[in-house]
């Protein structure tokens, strides 16, 4: 349903209840999505708590701190292929080695003996009967991925926040799944063997029953809590003088129900800085969305109750993606179309997708059309795996600088892409990202690690860096892995006829264009009066463009006129000329060059 149908809740009273036990505040890491690159090193040390041995019981709580200990050190994905051997953490807390995958973090945080598969987990663990019996620590498993739960959002359980280790392009990330989305890929919930509820004393209040403007703590951890109609959200230390929450009213509470609360509000709710500010948000999925001062009246938001929340909460709620698998719409109307959302970006379904595809039988959230419209020029991040939600594209893919990029079936197992989330995409969107180009300047290099060039795409193709290149010029940008059939597609394209070209180091200050895989220099006056200049000049590495640039001539087939002529030239017999009649080439096709290559060039007439 939309957001516009939903309940008024009560707003933030600044005056906190009074509590039964003071507590420090702990700072707690802000949930971003660094990305980072794929061929790095990736064996680290750890610095975990528990202290059991490997293999003996862990708590829920230790299972989660244990969990976010990757979140804080930015752990990284370390797939079949791309590191030989594996990534290892090292836990210098209980002296276990674990695997650097989304099952390898699910074994860290259980401190199993050894790092298990998403097939194996099962072996210690026991199937849940449904998603609504997962308690954090629990693990949400399928075929091709595994997560780490630590919580509803909500308490409708619509939406799971969750620790997943799950792509070359990303450490470690708490991020949130929607319940959907999780149906659909056949997820289903495991509780470890060894797992312990608590291990506190019980006969501490339910922190869910307290009034809102509560602060609560575990009696076995720091971490403080707001409540806020039955939610619990994180307080940091910097919140306190600016948020004006008093320390010395801080309840101890149970300590299971502490680590279950909600850790947002429930969608639709309307909230602002505690710490002040103009500024008002509506809560969507766990996420924080801004609203504008025309929205707020016409969408109806100034009539929900609106509630202050902890700075460094709002922070990271404005940091936070919608849940993958969440279907929304524009709150006000005016944009009739619907999205699904996948990595942030809100990807569209066409109106025969959308019950052939089962959006309808999902939950439909407004969102403002502002954040909506922003939301909808985007694509999801480079590493997602994706696949038509219909299934008539039986075909799997990668995103790539916002193309959709093909993977093989002998790619699929080799390359690690099966371990990692697949997420089903409308196929009408899938189709056009397709047929996409990968953004210039990105960097790739084979997934498997068998070929160790690394290229640059520009214009459609993949151009080699040597070393030096790399180091000077690209070094500060990252690498990005890809299948290796689609790689070899683009470095034996050549560059688009017509694609002009300067050195990206400008060593030399000289401008080509592209000619049949000749660089052509030009001149100003051609790079003007030609049209260029009203093109985009794209750098490319000197030591291909110097390749370029000394072959003799264009191959055949290129089609070229020079200003001292009306007349188009085709290269023929590896570097003659022959007039082109009128009717056998597309204008389009024709390359703008100087008199001085097509001069050059000996005419024949056969």
């Amino acid at each position: 349903m939309s957001v516009r149908k939903r309940t008024a809740v009560a707003a933030v009273a600044t005056v906190l209840s009074a509590g039964l036990a003071s507590a420090a505040l702990v700072v707690l890491p802000a949930h971003a999505d660094t990305v980072v690159s794929g061929y790095q090193s990736v064996t680290s040390t750890g610095t975990l708590g528990g202290g059991a041995a490997p293999g003996g019981p862990v708590t829920r709580s230790q299972a989660i701190q244990r969990a976010q200990d990757w979140v804080n050190n930015l752990v990284p994905y370390s797939p079949h292929g791309l590191q030989s051997p594996y990534g290892w953490w090292a836990d210098s807390a209980t002296g276990g080695r674990y695997r650097e995958d989304c099952s390898g973090l699910v074994s860290m945080a259980w401190q199993l003996t050894s790092s298990l598969t998403t097939d194996s987990l099962p072996s210690v663990s026991t199937r849940l009967a449904g998603l609504d019996d997962l308690k954090p620590g629990d693990a949400i498993n399928s075929a091709t991925h595994v997560v780490l739960f630590a919580g509803w959002t909500d308490g409708s359980h619509t939406n799971a926040n969750v620790f997943t280790e799950s792509g070359t392009d990303y450490p470690t990330r708490y991020t949130t799944y929607s319940r959907s989305y999780l149906k659909s890929m056949g997820y289903y919930g495991l509780r470890y063997n060894k797992i312990v509820d608590s291990s506190a004393p019980q006969g501490y209040p339910d922190p869910a029953t307290l009034p809102t403007g509560t602060l609560v703590k575990s009696p076995s951890n720091p971490t403080v809590k707001l409540i806020i109609n039955g939610a619990g959200l994180a307080v940091a230390g910097s919140d306190v003088g600016p948020d004006g929450y008093d320390l010395s009213r801080v309840v101890t509470v149970d300590d299971a129900k502490f680590w279950a609360l909600p850790s947002s509000l429930q969608s639709g709710s309307v909230v602002h800085d505690q710490a002040g500010g103009n500024s008002r948000y509506v809560i969507v999925g766990g996420a924080a969305l801004p609203i504008t001062g025309a929205e707020w009246t016409a969408d109806g938001y100034n009539t929900v109750a609106d509630m202050g929340v902890p700075t460094s909460w709002l922070n990271n709620a404005l940091k936070a993606t919608l849940p993958a698998g969440m279907v929304v719409m524009d709150q006000s109307g005016t944009d009739a179309s619907r999205y699904v959302m996948i990595g942030g970006a809100a990807l569209h379904i066409s109106a025969s997708e959308w019950t052939a595809d089962g959006y309808n039988t999902q939950p439909l959230m407004g969102v403002p059309g502002t954040w909506l419209a922003q939301a909808a020029t985007k694509t999801p991040p480079t590493g997602t795996v994706l696949m038509d939600q219909s299934g008539t594209d039986a075909n799997r893919y990668v995103m790539v600088a916002g193309a959709a990029v093909h993977i093989s079936a002998d790619e699929w197992t080799a390359d690690g892409y099966n371990g990692q989330s697949l997420m089903g995409v409308p196929g009408g969107w899938l189709a056009g990202a397709a047929g996409s180009t990968v953004a210039d300047g990105t960097l790739i290099k084979g997934q498997a690690g068998t070929d160790p060039s690394v290229y640059v795409m520009v214009n459609n193709s993949a151009l080699p860096l040597t070393n030096a290149e790399f180091t000077t010029s690209y070094a500060n940008q990252p690498v990005v892995g890809v299948p290796e059939t689609w790689e070899a597609g683009a470095v034996g394209r050549p560059l688009k006829n017509g694609t002009v070209i300067k050195n990206v180091s400008g060593a030399d200050p000289s401008v080509y264009v592209m000619a049949g895989g000749m660089a052509v220099p030009l001149g100003y006056a051609d790079f003007t009066g030609f049209g260029y200049d009203k093109q985009p000049l794209r750098p490319v590495p000197g030591t291909w463009e110097a390749s370029a640039a000394a072959k003799a001539a264009p191959s055949d087939g290129t089609l070229l006129q020079s200003p001292d002529s009306t007349t188009v030239w085709q290269v023929v017999n590896g570097g003659s000329k022959k007039a082109a009649t009128a009717d056998s080439y597309n204008a389009t096709d024709v390359v703008k060059v100087p008199t001085a290559l097509t001069t050059k060039l000996p005419t024949v007439t056969q």
